[in-house]
């Protein structure tokens, strides 16, 4: 057996001794949710019972970062010394204002939440809801001028959800300046972060990633696992997509943190600031 198999093994007390052995800086986490609903075996939904305690584990564990915190300290070089996380959401669906932001507002916690302004205020559903009875409604402008309001992160997830990848020229432009233009017009500020949309390796490339520079985002966000390092390209930030299967549990979260941790401690990026 491998020492990366019995790492991948191991408990998370196990990790927290060797942090401590080791003394080095903690990378930053950003975890990713969709939806905040009861779907049982559906990937994008986490259960709210479940997301109460997720949150409350984090408020007591963590220093809970809004992405303005995070990217400053980035942008510094700043390495964190205890563990640091910020929270984010995709799609704009309707419980992540109704069901998750209570929940946030309770608890303190900042959070972002990422819109693709096409899907806010429509009635249309996202192809792959269409499993789900009944499908899952998109939350209403009037729901994402609240969020706003209550001091909440709104950024951007284009304009259609489109895989920035295979979109070139004017379209390209369009799903980043549109998207930006539109939040600004309906919050009053235009938004300086975008995820993009599936989040995999290979969803963005350079060419979209200067496309978002040139547009006026000052970062951009995957979703394939991983933490970020002091170091990281901010238009090559990764997040931890929070999973019903594989964090069914705060402890379950916690064991898959630290092996994260683990695997990201000796990665060292070299810096595009």
């Amino acid at each position: 057996m491998t020492v990366r198999s019995l790492a991948a093994r191991a408990p998370a007390p196990v990790f927290r001794a060797l942090d401590r052995l080791r003394g080095s800086p903690w990378p930053y986490c950003v975890a990713a949710f969709h939806r905040i609903a009861d779907h049982p075996g559906d990937e994008l939904s986490y259960p709210p019972a479940i997301f109460d305690a997720l949150c409350r584990y984090w408020r007591d564990h963590f220093e809970i970062l809004s992405l303005d915190c995070l990217l400053a300290r980035l942008a510094h070089g700043d390495p964190a010394r205890h563990p640091c996380l910020s929270i984010t959401f995709d799609d704009g669906y309707a419980d992540n204002a109704e069901v998750a932001a209570p929940v946030l507002e309770r608890l303190d916690l900042s959070a972002t939440f990422f819109l693709p302004t096409s899907a806010i205020g429509a009635r249309r559903h996202f192809p792959w809801d269409a499993g789900l009875a009944p499908p899952p409604r998109t939350m209403s402008w009037a729901q994402a001028r609240e969020l706003h309001r209550a001091g909440f992160g709104v950024g951007s997830h284009t304009v259609t959800h489109a895989r920035l990848a295979t979109v070139r020229g004017a379209k390209l432009e369009r799903e980043l300046e549109d998207s930006r233009g539109r939040l600004g017009m309906e919050l009053g500020e235009a938004p300086q972060d975008l995820a993009y949309p599936f989040g995999g390796p290979d969803d963005c490339d350079d060419t979209a990633r200067a496309a978002a520079r040139r547009a006026g985002y000052r970062s951009c966000f995957g979703c394939h696992g991983g933490l970020i390092a002091v170091g990281d390209s901010p238009y090559r930030l990764n997040r931890m997509s929070i999973s019903p299967r594989y964090h069914p549990s705060p402890q379950a979260w916690a064991r898959a943190y630290s092996r994260a941790r683990w695997r990201t401690s000796a990665r060292r990026a070299p810096g595009h600031w």
